[in-house]
């Protein structure tokens, strides 16, 4: 007889429970899949052969304004500008009317002091119809001194240069005289759209005028005045100029050009002016948060904007040139003892406190300058 094995079938019960086992240990390899911390990324690391240390490299990912701003972006930008003044006021144009264009600068960090930076541009922001005085000093000094002489004379050195656009001539004299009131004052800023003032009296026509000229743009520009020679020149290049005024607020504007210039003359001022920007504004080009273009009483289109963090860059400070007969008085205070009040020639007034050491060692030496005093004292009367 031959012995059959006949094959027995599981029940379907345990059938079932195998497949549960099999899709639970399944569920159990994805968990454990996904607890998994993803794989870190990968950095570009530069050894140090000398110190064998690992260093990181830094990747900035922050792009500055000269790199960015372009021909095509400012284009952009004026033939939207167009567009914008065309929407509120289709009768003025914006290539048709005289209306002044600006750029709106706003930094990251803001300046330790006050401050105005030179910028000379390629091409003038003064208008066809502008009015442009320039102030110059007397021949001779004196109350009683006539100052039309020195009008005449500067107004034949400037038709002998071949000087056309100087209108009015001022001189120191009857600036003084003529123009001591307010309402005075206010009339020679409405009347002139350039003041040109010739830098041996720059500080005194400032302090005459007040600090109104100071808040309108193209007034109390330097000029370098020599009557021999580059005369012409010095003056176009007074012309060229523009002032950028630093104050304490993050924003400050610079005047570019007008709207009767041509779109190329404004893309040359713009493009020049963002270039000098690099050397000239307090803190580089990576204390500029944004850049923007606008008119007086329009909305600014921007041309560059930075998220850039603040503790990437150090606070800005503005060299002040002192002249030489600026010197700071300091004294110690009886009312609150252990400061010092130190008062600068501007009227400003700052305490500070003495340190400890310093007035040690400060009262030790009086003490010893009394001793010594009084040894000598005794000494001569011993002789006598």
């Amino acid at each position: 007889m031959v012995s059959v094995k006949i094959p027995q079938h599981k029940p379907e019960k345990e059938q079932v429970k195998t497949g549960k086992a099999k899709k639970a240990k399944t569920l159990k390899k994805n968990k454990k899949i996904l607890q998994k911390p993803p794989p870190a990324p990968t950095i570009n690391k530069v050894k140090d052969n000398s110190t064998n240390i690992v260093k990181r490299k830094k990747k900035s990912h922050f792009k500055m304004p000269s790199k960015i701003i372009t021909e095509d972006l400012v284009t952009s930008c004026l033939v939207a500008l167009e567009k914008l003044t065309n929407h509120y006021d289709k009768k003025n144009a914006i290539f048709g009317d005289e209306t002044q264009i600006f750029i709106e600068i706003r930094c990251i960090k803001i300046p330790n002091t006050k401050g105005n930076i030179r910028i000379v541009l390629p091409h003038s922001t003064l208008s066809k119809t502008g009015e442009v005085c320039l102030v110059t000093p007397d021949l001779k000094k004196g109350k009683k001194i006539d100052h039309d002489p020195t009008i005449e004379h500067w107004e034949d050195m400037l038709r002998g240069a071949g000087v056309t656009t100087v209108k009015t001539v001022l001189p120191m004299r009857q600036l003084r005289v003529e123009y001591d009131q307010y309402e005075l004052k206010r009339r020679l800023l409405t009347q002139h759209d350039f003041i040109m003032v010739d830098n041996r009296v720059l500080n005194h026509v400032s302090h005459i005028l007040g600090k109104m000229f100071f808040a309108k743009h193209n007034m109390l520009i330097p000029v370098k005045i020599n009557e021999k020679k580059d005369l012409k020149k010095n003056i176009d290049n007074g012309l060229h100029t523009v002032m950028l005024r630093i104050s304490e607020g993050q924003t400050s504007t610079v005047l570019v050009g007008h709207t009767a210039m041509s779109q190329s003359n404004i893309k040359e001022n713009i493009l020049a002016l963002v270039q000098k920007l690099k050397d000239k504004f307090p803190g580089g080009e990576a204390n500029i948060r944004s850049l923007s273009i606008k008119l007086p009483l329009s909305l600014s289109l921007p041309l560059y904007l930075t998220l850039r963090p603040s503790n990437s860059i150090s606070a800005p400070r503005i060299k002040q040139n002192k002249p030489k007969s600026f010197v700071i008085y300091e004294d110690e205070l009886t009312t609150t003892p252990g400061n010092i009040v130190q008062v600068a020639p501007d009227g400003t007034v700052n305490l500070k406190k003495i340190n400890k050491r310093k007035r040690a060692k400060n009262d030790s030496d009086i003490e010893e300058n009394e001793d010594t005093e009084n040894e000598d004292i005794f000494s001569s009367d011993d002789d006598e």
